[in-house]
């Protein structure tokens, strides 16, 4: 039978798919880069060829991992349907304790582990960025429904994505912390912002075509 031909590119990107599942199904201590290769089917020394270690292939798996989360839960954040500012946050907070479940063997009983807590901390910050524009979109669009001014959208979108990012992580040094109830959430970013909590309950915001 023909092996089929495939792009650099498409290889990599097939080892870097087979080893996030891996990781996230058997840990990252407990995952080998033969492990990887069978899944893939293709020799070690390919494999080598794209990575230097098992170290480099996390890396990579879980930046592939964090841009698609980000892209899904921005897709939440940003769906065109008219929905309130609660239940756009509800829908995300749904889709991120989801993930946490599915990648606990990888942030929670690894992450005793000097390399994992690091990259750890690493794309839960570049995801934090990544949502800053989306929850700004979200803060301008709430000031056009309400026609009220609630000042520097991008300072306010940080302070409360960040506040997120902080009460995830706490003050330990393992593992995550719970998720935060919607209701909180919604109750955090209406002090922040400075209006009615029933405003981001009730009011409902549709998202403009190519808004971001």
């Amino acid at each position: 039978m023909m092996r089929i031909s495939k792009s650099p590119q498409e290889r990599k990107q097939e080892i870097i798919e087979a080893a996030l599942e891996l990781f996230m199904s058997q840990g990252y201590e407990k995952t080998s880069i033969a492990m990887i290769v069978e899944r893939v089917g293709v020799a070690q020394g390919l494999f080598y060829y794209y990575f230097k270690s098992k170290e480099d292939v996390f890396q990579e798996a879980m930046q592939f991992y964090t841009d698609r989360l980000a892209t899904e839960v921005i897709g939440e954040l940003l769906a065109p349907e008219a929905a309130s500012i609660f239940e756009r946050f509800s829908a995300v907070i749904e889709h991120l304790s989801s993930m946490f479940e599915a990648s606990d063997l990888v942030f929670n009983s690894d992450l005793n582990t000097g390399l994992v807590k690091e990259i750890d901390i690493q794309l839960s910050y570049y995801f934090s960025v990544t949502l800053v524009e989306p929850v700004a979109v979200l803060i301008s669009l709430l000031e056009e429904k309400i026609g009220q001014s609630l000042g520097d959208v991008n300072q306010l979108s940080a302070f409360v994505v960040f506040g997120i990012f902080g009460l995830l992580h706490g003050h330990h040094d393992i593992g995550h912390q719970r998720m935060p109830t919607p209701e909180f959430l919604a109750t955090l970013l209406a002090r922040t912002i400075g209006v009615d909590v029933a405003m981001l309950l009730k009011e409902k915001i549709e998202i403009p075509e190519g808004q971001i």
